[in-house]
């Protein structure tokens, strides 16, 4: 069920209760503007839906559509991500980025570098891939699933 959802002409982004993850698709030239819309959005939730955000098993943040990225847009994505890191505790919350051309692949390749917590956050090439690695961060305890489905003597 989605819980949350925002539409705009640069991006597109909802909250999937159901899986736990938050989508971001963003689209045409990334811009600073664009970067923080969508930072705003995400604190509006956070705000609106605590636990649910809390509970959040990853983000998938796919750059697949964009086409071209503003030069002020890498500075503007950290002083984003630190403000917002500052507000939350988000060590534990890994993020796909999700891109599809080599431009897209270098842009955030030197994000990556400059960020920190960088191995909660991971290139993919496929929303599958990107899922894959959401759950490989949260790693199921088989012995804890095994004692709950079995009924005690």
């Amino acid at each position: 069920m989605i819980l949350e959802h925002t539409d705009s002409e640069n991006f597109s982004a909802w909250y999937d209760d159901e899986q736990q993850i938050l989508h971001v698709v963003y689209k045409g030239v990334l811009t600073a503007g664009t970067t923080g819309h969508c930072y705003r959005w995400l604190g509006e939730v956070i705000q609106r839906r605590p636990a649910e955000v809390v509970n959040a098993k990853g983000s998938i943040y796919d750059f697949r559509q964009v086409t071209g990225f503003d030069s002020r847009n890498l500075t503007s994505a950290q002083r984003q991500s630190q403000q917002f890191n500052s507000k939350a505790d988000i060590s534990n919350h890994p993020v796909a980025l999700l891109v599809d051309t080599y431009l897209q692949e270098q842009i955030l390749r030197v994000e990556l570098k400059i960020s920190p917590q960088q191995d909660r956050k991971r290139l993919v090439h496929s929303e599958a891939e990107a899922y894959t690695f959401i759950a490989s961060f949260h790693p199921v305890d088989e012995k804890a699933e095994d004692s709950t489905s079995t009924p005690l003597p």
